[in-house]
């Protein structure tokens, strides 16, 4: 059983499914899935409804109603015999797992909660909550020492997902974000930056199931073909950073949330300098980044000035590829469910 709540837990997870299939596992994967692990070869489970995807404090709060509701789904349907697996989206997925270990059933985590930007106190409540969990970061397992929990580091499929750019000159992707409140607040100073740029063509990358309208001008095309062929690139944060940076595209990171998760998060997140991938693995900035407050101007300016990316001081922080097949290896492995779990039921 598993579940996802997001375009990139859903990518993850049908990179997963590939990999099981790969080792010859036939165990069938049901629950709440996006359409990547469908066409993967999951089922998605009757009586769930998913929501739009989400992100900040306030969207988060309105998509819970859904959320529940697709928990008492998903434990009503499981039985003995079952595991659980849940991918990315600590707040709505831990919960879930620690119901699911209350009834015996073996529970998996897949994606590590940012314990090392906020709530670092979390780490015994997600032991409680599961029996094993995958990092894709290797400094990540050691944040549950002493916790009982079972944390290893598979590694990052974004290794295995970047292919060589091609770097064609002048062209300039635009990668704006697949949530529909990352897109509003994203696209149209990208595309205003994009205008001013200079570019000889502009690739508007669409991420997977999300439909993006013409726009005069612009070539909306798969986050595949942006990556490809861009010789500079303007992104929202997230794991795309990661990939431009292991590609060797030049980048320059923008990301604005609402006025209330940002000055929450300015409250809650301590220890922490950056926002890009790139630069959170290497402790300092190496890719350029604004965060809430920028302009056309000032972005013009960046790509201007844009640097190349520290690809190989990543690849070295990272390690090698074969992240999925280590995971499912990991998720296949004989596991037995805590006894203390049961008690008191």
């Amino acid at each position: 059983m598993v579940s996802t709540a997001e375009v990139s837990g859903d990518r993850l997870l049908s990179e997963l499914i590939i990999a099981l299939r790969r080792s010859g596992a036939q165990v069938p994967v049901v629950g709440n899935v996006g359409p990547l692990a469908v066409a993967a070869g999951a089922t998605p489970l009757p009586g769930l409804v998913r929501p739009p995807p989400t992100m900040g404090i306030t969207e988060v709060l309105r998509a819970i109603p859904t959320h529940r509701r697709n928990r008492a789904v998903l434990l009503d349907t499981l039985r003995a015999g079952d595991t659980l697996l849940t991918v990315d989206s600590p707040d709505l997925h831990t919960g879930l797992a620690r119901l699911a270990k209350r009834k015996g059933i073996p529970t998996i985590g897949y994606v590590s909660p940012q314990l090392w930007a906020w709530r670092p106190g979390r780490a015994p409540a997600i032991a409680t909550a599961y029996d094993r969990l995958l990092c894709l970061f290797p400094f990540e397992p050691e944040l549950y020492a002493g916790t009982g929990l079972d944390a290893r580091w598979v590694g990052h499929p974004a290794i295995e997902r970047v292919k060589p750019s091609t770097r064609e000159s002048g062209v300039l992707a635009l990668f704006p974000g697949s949530r529909p409140a990352e897109l509003k607040r994203h696209l149209p100073i990208f595309l205003d930056v994009a205008a001013r740029s200079g570019a000889r063509e502009v690739l508007l990358a669409a991420a997977p199931g999300v439909e993006l309208r013409s726009i005069k001008g612009v070539s909306v095309v798969s986050a595949a073909e942006a990556m490809a062929r861009a010789d500079r690139a303007l992104a929202k944060s997230g794991t795309v950073t990661l990939e431009l940076a292991l590609a060797g595209i030049p980048t320059v990171v923008a990301h604005r949330v609402s006025p209330v998760t940002y000055y929450l998060g300015r409250a809650l997140v301590r220890g922490v300098k950056h926002i890009a991938l790139p630069n959170i693995l290497l402790h300092r900035a190496a890719v350029a980044e604004y965060v809430q407050d920028f302009d056309v101007a000032s972005l013009v300016s960046a790509l201007d000035q844009v640097a190349e990316p520290p690809t190989a001081e990543l690849t070295a922080v990272l390690g090698q590829g074969g992240a999925s097949l280590r995971a499912a290896h990991a998720i296949l492995e004989p596991m037995q469910p805590d006894p203390k779990a049961t008690q008191g039921r």
